[in-house]
């Protein structure tokens, strides 16, 4: 049996280079998801990528690849598409409405209006400023004293409304530290930071009438956004599964969608 013969036959890959976090997704020909992974995008074991592409090569036969995200001109694959297009093509390759994405990312804010077959009719981003997205909320809670794993829980045993008032995260830096002089409650404090989040979200233009679904690797670290920014707009909304491989498993689908063409 020769090495070919023992791959797995027909597979697509998937890439998201994110600002914080580089994702894997493989898919077969029928778009199952075979293998998926992430890793630190600036980490200091440069090899990891490479690692992780060996085992890839080593247990699919891969047809095409396409590559996405920050980083998706540093990697020279078969194809390269916007994370607009691969997170419409994500979702969609779950659920297949018309439907709004909420894409919260590193270093954005995306909205997406996307069709039944996963073609981005329309999309929003928030300006040139990382508020609301996982930059924020890491350097935030650091000038917190709150671990990233921790928020979630705390947030959730608070009731109060109190919120960060700024977007800038030098100003909003010091508002914390106005709030732990004053012996806010860590619960209130992981709290705010969320509500701070959601108005920025509910203030962008979501589209009306349509089912909302959230990815993005935020999400999936804190998932208590999806009950605060629900009662906010007054809207049903659905984490898809893996919400952090969900833009990697768009780049899959299209690259094996266009194999087939």
């Amino acid at each position: 049996m020769s090495e070919t013969d023992k791959k797995i036959a027909d597979c697509y890959l998937g890439i998201d280079l994110g600002s914080s976090y580089t994702k894997f997704v493989v898919v077969g020909n029928d778009g199952t998801i075979l293998f998926k992974e992430v890793i630190a995008t600036l980490s200091r074991k440069r090899d990891q990528f490479e690692k992780n592409m060996d085992e890839i090569a080593r247990r699919f036969d891969i047809q095409k690849t396409c590559s996405t995200g920050y980083g998706r001109d540093s990697y020279s694959g078969d194809m390269q598409k916007t994370e607009l297009i691969c997170a419409s093509a994500g979702v969609s390759a779950i659920v297949d409405c018309h439907k709004s994405v909420i894409d919260i990312g590193g270093e954005d804010i995306k909205i997406i209006e996307s069709d039944p077959n996963g073609s981005v009719v329309q999309f929003y981003m928030n300006d040139k400023c990382s508020a609301g997205t996982g930059a924020f909320i890491t350097e935030i809670a650091e000038k917190a004293e709150l671990e990233i794993g921790e928020m979630d829980e705390f947030a959730r045993r608070s009731n109060s409304e109190r919120m960060i008032n700024s977007f800038c995260t030098v100003f909003a830096k010091t508002e914390i530290l106005g709030w732990k002089f004053k012996g806010v409650p860590i619960e209130d404090i992981a709290r705010g930071i969320y509500l701070s989040i959601v108005d920025r979200i509910a203030k962008m233009p979501i589209p009306g009438g349509l089912d909302i679904y959230l990815c993005g690797g935020v999400i999936r670290f804190h998932p208590y956004l999806r009950d605060l920014l629900a009662e906010k707009i007054a809207e049903k909304i659905t984490i898809v599964p893996d919400p952090q491989f969900i833009v990697a498993l768009g780049a899959a689908e299209l690259s094996r969608k266009s194999n087939s063409h």
